[in-house]
């Protein structure tokens, strides 16, 4: 079903409200704008699925309220786009929501596996993804497109029941809500905070603190900017040239338009508002000037990581997922830093959830020197009492 009219919405809600869960995608084009532009939004329950015209109903109630019930699980497969989207339509996070492409993860089928591939191995089922690049925010769209993009709801039911299914067997299921609990915190989606962005740019610690300063305050003033143009931050200065106004810092417009890549369309748009920065970020005392935090360079003690990363690779054979799952080479020297530097282990990641039984106190205690690694006649290694 194809719904561009306010009584087609509001009779498809009104069938999915016994529903318990709702299978959920969307379509959206995000090339050269800050925010998505949402071109479909597919949603699915019971026996009923949809594509749904936000362009064609700029207003959908009835959806959003559905969207926003507590007592619904919310499936995706990758979720944290359509959730960025959602969210932001919905004016406030939609728990519960469980991801398929999580799911998948933790019963063994790899890590960030695509649609086709999870359909595939759970229902072997070939579909073909022929409309990926496809401008869903164009008008019209044809019988195919619309078919194609219910089929992600149509398909991703199934897909959840088995894996529903497959996690219970194995008592994983509870993993999967540890893993999305971040998306219920209104804070994983709020916009970039303006005052930080300057941290994202290359190079920025060849700078000294007050051209730090002018660093942050016109790159701030371009993230806002780049949230009213709804464009790319990009195509509004470039890093590279903010980088560069930082190192010279132009009092005036014809200094700040001889620097390379400060053309003249933006010069007209925003010159004056950057000069007027570098005048804010030159008035700034010095005791109060940018000072960049000190890298988290530490260097651990030699060849613990590696041991940590074998046991890893050890219990993600036992688990039947893969090593990255469990922990990665990040959260493995993460982890190590957190206990050589005394910091408290209880609020690492591999000490939360699932994962602090599972591995986080078994490397603890390797770390601790509470249990070491052997290889046992078999020629398997295994954790013993020190």
């Amino acid at each position: 079903m194809y719904i561009t009219s306010t009584d087609k919405l509001k009779e498809f809600c009104d069938n999915l409200q016994s529903a318990e869960v709702l299978v959920v995608d969307t379509e959206f084009v995000r090339e050269r704008t800050y925010f998505h532009r949402i071109g479909l939004i597919q949603v699915g329950g019971g026996d009923h699925f949809a594509a749904i015209d936000p362009i064609a109903l700029p207003v959908m109630t009835p959806l959003l309220e559905l969207l926003k019930d507590p007592k619904k699980i919310k499936v995706f497969h990758a979720a944290r786009q359509d959730l960025e989207i959602l969210v932001r339509l919905c004016g406030q996070v939609i728990p519960p929501v469980f991801d398929t492409q999580i799911a998948a993860a933790l019963v063994g089928w790899g890590t960030q596996i695509s649609f086709a591939k999870i359909v595939h191995k759970a229902l072997g089922k070939k579909i073909h993804k022929s409309e990926t690049y496809t401008d869903w925010c164009r008008r019209p769209l044809s019988d195919n497109q619309i078919e194609y993009a219910i089929d992600d709801v149509r398909y991703l039911m199934p897909v959840y029941k088995k894996l529903v299914d497959r996690l219970t067997r194995m008592g994983r299921l509870e993993w999967v809500r540890g893993e999305v609990i971040g998306w219920e915190d209104p804070k994983t989606f709020a916009l970039p905070d303006p005052q930080k962005r300057f941290m994202k740019i290359k190079n920025l610690r060849s700078l000294k603190p007050r051209n730090l300063t002018v660093l942050q305050k016109i790159a701030a003033w371009r993230e806002g900017e780049a949230v009213k143009r709804d464009c790319l931050a990009k195509a509004i200065v470039r890093d590279e040239t903010l980088l560069e106004i930082a190192r010279k810092i132009p009092r005036d417009t014809k200094t700040l338009s001889g620097i390379r890549g400060m053309y003249q369309k933006e010069m007209s748009k925003g010159g004056v508002a950057i000069l007027k920065e570098i005048e804010n970020a030159m008035e700034v005392a010095e005791g109060n000037l940018i000072e960049l935090p000190k890298s988290n360079g530490h260097a651990t003690t030699r060849g613990v990581e590696e041991l940590l990363a074998a046991y890893v690779q050890i219990r993600s054979e036992e688990l039947k997922i893969e090593p990255s799952v469990l922990a990665d080479r990040k959260k493995i020297h993460s982890f190590v830093t957190h206990f050589e530097q005394n910091q408290d282990i209880e609020e690492h990641i591999l000490f939360q959830g699932w994962r602090k039984e599972l591995i986080g106190i078994p490397m603890f205690s390797l770390l601790s020197g509470k249990m070491g690694l052997k290889i046992d006649p078999s020629g398997q290694v295994c954790l013993i009492n020190s």
